[in-house]
């Protein structure tokens, strides 16, 4: 297996989503950005476990097939890592969320407030 094209996919899907949630943030939908971000990964990893542990179409053996790898050792080798770090990503844009509504909220409390 080369390792290069499972890192180069992982990276390539990380940039893509980091692009994606800035981009949600420049449209102020960080927090809905961010929970479809999730529950897509989770759904991604789940199904990455299953096909793993049903041994579907040799998925199981993602980490030993060596120079006889195929599209579903690379498929299922990239579904099995790049999810948890896309739900770190989207943990960390739900409390860049979460914090900006709370200033938002500070704000406009002190303005009211005096």
């Amino acid at each position: 297996m080369s390792t290069s094209v499972v890192q180069l996919l992982v990276v390539a899907i990380f940039a893509l989503a980091c692009g994606a949630l800035a981009l949600a943030w420049m449209r102020g939908r960080l927090g809905t950005a961010a929970l479809v971000l999730f529950a897509v990964c989770v759904a991604v990893w789940i199904g990455a476990f299953v096909g793993i542990a049903k041994g579907f179409r040799g998925a199981d053996e993602f980490a030993t097939c060596l120079d006889d790898c195929g599209p579903i050792h690379y498929v299922s080798a990239v579904a099995f890592i790049a999810p948890p770090l896309l739900i770190a990503l989207a943990a960390l844009a739900m409390l860049v969320s979460r914090g900006q509504r709370w200033r938002t909220r500070r704000a406009l409390a002190q303005q009211n407030h005096g």
